[in-house]
């Protein structure tokens, strides 16, 4: 009986990649608090608490929902170019007390000026950074896993590292497992995950500065990949198990999980099947994505290509959407709008309300990063080595630029912080009449 179930679960889910099918849990029905947790507000309360960084953290806020304010617009004149030394620069920099500061795939830490793109420092830890810094008081917190280069498959090695922001000298290493995830701040706390096999992490709480400690952690049966999204008193972290689990922020006790699927057997071995199919591993999906934050809701994608809406107080779905390729990246959000890239290499708008798509566009390049809202547009980059600049009310392309792959840029005042393959750009706004060139 049970072979005749697995025999039947198989043939399902070949059926079930071929044909499209998502078991997907039905949203119910809930009020939408367009005045709360705006991402405007989110910005305005982190730049108040760190007022001496412009983007202190990946996603510009510990409610991840990339949004900044400004007057930046294409078309762009090109300032500087700081090259990273040759290795992948896969997550954007942070920007901190006129230091932009960023990790390299080949394992080096690198500091320069805001205004003139010149190095300030290159401290070698030798060690992988997927990772996004964050930076408090001076001091830079990044994430590492394994060694350098960068390698598929991790090792156990891994934590977080702190580093001087005006002399790169390494202060500190707290020694986790493989630290993929973008710390996040919030007061003195600093928030992270790490994972030590694809069954097992553990998402962590530290209390900074002098009588620095570790608050609270709780462990995970599933791998973590994702950054921990922070609002209010609660913590939200996505799993590969597809479950996003609800922390409280100052125990670590957990409140609640939820997911976009059904959790019956027979969908969980459909889910499985997918994967094995899809992506060759029975748990090579799930939600690698970190959750943004916004109107009480919580906005996150799965690799298996579905984006849902949850309430942030109870985990129930509001809305899921299912879109065309897998969902790596976290969605930006402006306006009540949210919007996310694929694999296939469409970027969509989608009303948070309703999960309602006001519009998509086919950039030519899978979409695998975070995207940007700033000044009315929204910046993607795609694995063709592009970034574009969209009107985010329409999804016209009003610039591109010839680099780029992962996440598109940051904000820092007057500058963009372009990200290229193996290089940051600075870019300042040009006149209507020019492209992007250098100064």
């Amino acid at each position: 009986m049970g072979l005749l179930v697995v025999a039947a679960a198989l043939a399902g889910g070949v059926a079930w990649v071929a044909l499209g099918f998502m078991p997907i849990r039905d949203g119910a029905t809930g009020a939408f608090a367009a005045w709360s947790q705006t991402p405007a507000r989110s910005t305005f309360t982190t730049r108040r608490a760190l007022p001496d960084s412009s983007w202190p953290m990946f996603g510009g806020s510990p409610a991840r929902t990339r949004f900044a304010p400004s007057e930046l617009r294409p078309p762009f004149r090109l300032r500087y170019a700081i090259p990273g030394g040759g290795g992948l620069i896969e997550m954007p920099p942070a920007v901190a007390l006129g230091r932009i500061v960023f990790g390299t795939h080949r394992g080096f830490v690198v500091a320069s000026s805001l205004e003139s793109g010149r190095e300030l420092w290159r401290t070698r830890l030798g060690t992988c950074i997927a990772s996004s810094p964050a930076v408090r008081n001076g001091i830079v917190y990044l994430g590492w896993a394994g060694t350098a280069p960068c390698q598929r498959k991790k090792d156990r090695e891994g934590g977080v590292v702190a580093l001087d922001l005006v002399t790169g000298r390494v202060l500190w290493k707290y020694h986790t497992g493989n630290v993929e995830s973008s710390p996040a701040i919030v007061g003195s706390t600093l928030y992270f995950s790490a994972f030590r096999t694809r069954h097992d992490s553990t998402v962590y709480a530290m209390r900074l500065g002098r009588d620095r400690r570790m608050l609270c952690s709780l462990r995970v049966g599933s791998k973590i990949a994702s950054s921990p999204a922070v609002i209010g008193s609660t913590l939200y972290v996505s799993a590969y198990d597809r479950h996003l689990y609800a922390l409280d922020s100052s125990t670590c006790a957990l409140r609640w999980k939820t997911s976009a699927f059904d959790n019956d057997l027979s969908t969980r071995l459909l889910l499985g099947v997918r994967s094995l199919v899809k992506k060759g591993s029975w748990t090579e999906t799930g939600y690698y994505a970190t959750p943004a934050v916004a109107y009480q809701r919580v906005f996150l994608g799965t690799i298996d290509g579905v984006f849902t809406a949850f309430d942030a107080h109870t985990g129930q779905p509001r809305w899921s959407r299912q879109l065309g390729g897998s969902v790596y990246g976290s969605a930006a959000i402006w306006h009540e709008v949210v919007y996310v890239g694929t694999t296939d290499g469409v970027f969509h708008a989608l009303s948070a309300r309703t999960g309602r798509e006001f519009w998509k566009r086919d950039l030519g390049g899978g979409i695998s990063g975070s995207a940007t809202v700033t000044n009315r547009r929204v910046y993607v980059a795609t694995f063709a080595r592009e970034t574009f600049a969209l009107n985010a009310r329409t999804g016209a392309i009003e610039w591109r630029f010839p680099d780029g792959r992962y996440s598109p840029l940051v904000v820092a005042g007057k500058r963009a912080v372009l990200v290229g393959m193996g290089t940051i750009y600075g870019l300042v706004n040009g006149s209507r009449a020019t492209t992007w060139q250098a100064s």
